[in-house]
């Protein structure tokens, strides 16, 4: 069976439902996502590229029988309305024109002129059909600037996000040790927009901050490369009482940052403590632990499993070896102030991905539901993951983490583990939503990317159209300046 997409079969379309590919050349990511992105029929589709490459870009097309146009030649095309029929995909380039040493000033410039052209291509392009822009995030010295969050932003109230791929790069940095965090090898993005119902059409003129609170503050930590801008990391089977929480990440996780942003004896603290992987994975590592967590069941359990590990049965601990403190409150986060907690060197928490767990019919629901396990965090009016409103939910959810903010030292940093989502064909950017809201007043640093490769693909959309498997996490950290 081919599918009525692009009229691959099922072989050729399962490699590009993952969220995230190991880039080889560009040759290979043309090809496979000028291949992915066009459907062959009777009049030869027009292909539209703007980029460093168009010479390889046009030899591609010749193999893949598509009308090829360079953006330049389209756009005198379009305004002496002399096109040979609408845009069928268009690929913007913009690796080599936003780097690192491009300004803020300069990429203001560029993008409004991508803004105004894709205004301009919405009016020619083919219903449902696809635009992919290939762009960094940048980070110069100390400075970070997610100028690829930004520019989808703004392209989204033009066309609809329908998907973001993160493009993993080998090549590591050198290991230099640094006082601000700059982590190794390199990722970019394949942002996916498409026309269709949902699409303004114009630009919106997005009231957007990604540019305030940029620079890192050097600390007393001695950065060493120890966490990659992109890491694969297979988390241990969870046992009986782990997996009767519908969202653990594992301690290893919690272990990888521990390391790079904290020492022994500091205070680690989790709003959303969930079954205790933070602060189990801090007392296994000589930190002081400390948590919130709203449901009471949840909250046993953490504390269960963090006092076997500090006084395991059958230990009587007769050697006197001091062990870190750990404390748990049941209790929303909200509450919490510095009468409970002493100052916080670093702070560790996943909060629920909006109310997905609440949704019908979800894959995971049914798997869970078929164990006899919960399928939601609570069933608390407080509990984040109630709120069915997405609006709503991202304004709560920093509520919390800039009053969490208010118990951490000066300096002290805040790393938040998040997913962008994906609900009822709509595709909500909410990790860079978060870190927009919480950069107001928090100093946003290169994120890192989680990314899953022992999950079953699955070919959501095969037959009809396409919605890939989200398989990467946003590893969000912030500094308290």
């Amino acid at each position: 069976m081919k599918n009525k997409f692009n009229n691959l079969t099922s072989k050729e379309w399962l490699p590009f439902q993952k969220s995230w590919f190991r880039f080889i050349s560009d040759e290979e990511l043309y090809t496979s996502h000028i291949r992915f992105f066009t459907k062959p029929h009777q009049d030869r589709p027009v292909f539209l590229y703007r980029g460093p490459q168009g010479e390889l870009a046009e030899k591609i097309c010749v193999k893949q029988d598509l009308s090829f146009l360079s953006w330049a030649d389209w756009m005198d095309a379009s305004k002496d309305d002399t096109l040979n029929g609408p845009t069928q995909y268009a690929i913007i380039d913009l690796r080599e024109e936003i780097d690192e040493n491009t300004t803020l000033d300069e990429y203001e410039a560029i993008k409004r002129d991508v803004v105004r052209e894709a205004e301009t291509l919405f009016c020619h392009m083919e219903h449902r059909r696809f635009i992919t822009v290939f762009m960094r995030n940048v980070q110069s010295e100390r400075s970070f600037y997610p100028y690829a969050w930004d520019l989808a932003q703004n392209l989204a109230g033009i066309f609809s996000i329908k998907d973001e791929k993160v493009a993993c790069m080998e090549e590591p940095k050198k290991e230099v040790r640094k006082s601000w965090f700059e982590p190794e090898k390199d990722v970019f993005y394949s942002l996916n927009f498409r026309k269709d119902e949902h699409s303004g059409g114009t630009f919106s003129h997005p009231k957007l901050h990604f540019f305030s609170n940029t620079r890192q503050q050097e600390t007393r930590e001695n950065f060493g490369n120890g966490i990659s801008k992109w890491f694969i990391l297979r988390p241990r089977s969870r046992n009986k009482k782990e997996i009767l929480h519908p969202a653990k990440y594992p301690e290893n996780l919690v272990e990888m940052f521990l390391r790079e942003f904290t020492g022994a004896g500091d205070n680690v603290f989790d709003p959303m403590s969930g079954t205790g992987s933070t602060q189990l994975g801090a007392l296994k590592m000589n930190r002081n632990a400390y948590g919130t967590e709203l449901s009471q069941f949840f909250a046993d359990i953490a504390r269960e499993r963090c006092s076997e590990w500090i006084a395991p049965t059958g230990n009587n601990n007769s050697s006197g070896e001091s062990k870190p403190e750990c404390r748990i409150m049941v209790r929303d986060a909200r509450q919490v102030d510095t009468s409970d907690v002493p100052a916080i060197d670093y702070v560790l928490t996943s909060p629920p991905y909006w109310d997905m767990l609440n949704m019908k019919g979800a894959e995971n629901q049914a798997k869970r539901k078929k164990k006899g396990l919960q399928t939601s965090y609570s069933g608390d009016k407080e509990d984040l993951g109630n709120i069915a409103d997405y609006k709503a939910f991202v304004d709560e959810l920093t509520k919390i983490y800039l009053s969490i903010a208010g118990l951490m030292k000066p300096g002290a940093y805040m790393t938040i583990v998040v997913k962008n989502i994906k609900k009822k064909g709509r595709n909500y950017p909410f990790a860079w939503d978060l870190a927009h809201a919480l950069q107001q007043q928090l100093i946003l640093l290169p994120p890192v990317f989680w990314l899953q490769d022992d999950i079953s693909i699955a070919p959501y959309g095969y037959g009809n159209t396409w919605v890939s498997n989200t398989f990467h996490q946003y590893c969000l950290t912030f500094q308290k300046p």
